[in-house]
């Protein structure tokens, strides 16, 4: 019912030999994978001169797949993500990761253990397409409640659900990406201004009681500033509930993120419900956000649903509005979305 957001090589090495057997004779089974978000947008983002539609295609990869299981149980494989648009971030994530009794590690390029394990609210549509809490909102600002880390490359681990809790941890030496060019020899430089170190931290509660399913998740994440000014720490908290209502069911959930930069904190909060009956979902989604410097509020709400046309088809429709009240660049926003997600 509910919609969540879940959530080196030594460590690989070892949780392997720890699970000690051999792997099928099969190995590894290959899998591609992939989705296109589009949207035709119609409307007013509150800028002079501004063309007033606007066709969108942000969000498309293709994902490459491996994974094997080997005779003790263990499983192991790999994920990457290549973007479908040219991107300076043409690979969007890269990671191998082994799962077993144990848990899960991951090493690469991937999210944090704070964005995994964090709840949101749920997006109006099946889709996504209209969630005005994600990076990929279509008017260029991105208040959002995801206690992102980024994706530096990280070693994370989760480990089993006991008793419905579960534990993630994830620590980088460096807060970027290697392929961006922060590491310039083999141990990279301290206080280069680059990246500092990274530690997150997510735990999560879920479970069903009496028909209603209940998530809730509390996010920490830390970044050092190589620069001397203050680090960066943040903070979250999420809510999910799900339960039948008639025919179809509802999701509904809200979370808080705070960042503090020191001399600057940012709040932001998200809600929203979702009703869902055999193909059709319609919901609300909102969040706002404030800045305490400069002074500024952002305010985003989206009304909308979606339709499953056929397998791995969607369409969605909805109305956004977004507003940012700032001295220095205020903006009131009304949009029409019409969109598709293909996905394989």
């Amino acid at each position: 019912m509910m919609k969540k957001l879940l959530l080196g090589t030594t460590a690989l090495a070892t949780a392997a030999l720890l699970s000690a057997g051999t792997a099928n004779a099969d190995g590894l089974t290959m899998k591609v994978e992939g989705y296109f978000q589009g949207a035709m947008i119609f409307g007013d983002n509150g800028l002079p001169n501004s063309r007033g539609v606007s066709f969108r295609d942000w969000n498309n990869e293709i994902h490459f797949k491996a994974e094997g299981t080997a005779d003790n149980g263990l499983t192991y494989g790999f994920r990457i993500e290549l973007e479908g648009n040219t991107t300076g971030d043409q690979i969007d994530e890269q990671y191998l990761y082994l799962k077993g009794a144990f848990g899960q590690i991951i090493f690469g390029e991937d999210d944090g253990a704070s964005e995994k394990m964090g709840y949101i609210s749920p997006a109006p549509d099946n889709n996504g397409i209209l969630s005005v809490n994600t990076g990929n909102f279509v008017f260029g600002s991105t208040p959002t409640t995801v206690n992102n880390t980024g994706d530096g490359v990280k070693l994370t681990y989760i480990t089993p659900r006991i008793a419905g809790f579960q534990l993630g941890l994830s620590y980088a030496p460096e807060a970027c990406e290697e392929r961006q060019g922060c590491l310039v020899n083999e141990f990279g430089l301290d206080n280069d201004g680059l990246g500092g170190q990274q530690f997150s931290a997510g735990l999560n509660f879920s479970k069903e009681f009496s028909g209603v399913s209940l998530g809730v998740s509390g996010t920490y994440a830390w970044t050092e500033n190589e620069l001397g000014g203050s680090d960066l720490d943040s903070y979250g908290f999420g809510l999910n509930l799900g339960f039948a209502a008639g025919a179809g069911e509802i999701t509904a959930g809200g979370s808080y993120l705070m960042m503090d930069f020191g001399a600057i904190e940012i709040e932001s909060y998200d809600a929203g419900i979702q009703y869902a009956q055999g193909p059709f979902t319609v919901g609300v989604q909102s969040i706002w956000q404030d800045y305490d410097f400069p002074n500024t509020e952002v305010w985003a709400v989206s009304v909308g649903g979606g339709y499953e046309v056929a397998t791995g088809l969607g369409v969605s429709a909805g109305y956004i509005h977004y507003d940012r009240d700032s001295g220095l660049a205020a903006q009131d926003s009304d949009a029409f979305l019409i969109g598709t997600m293909l996905s394989f």
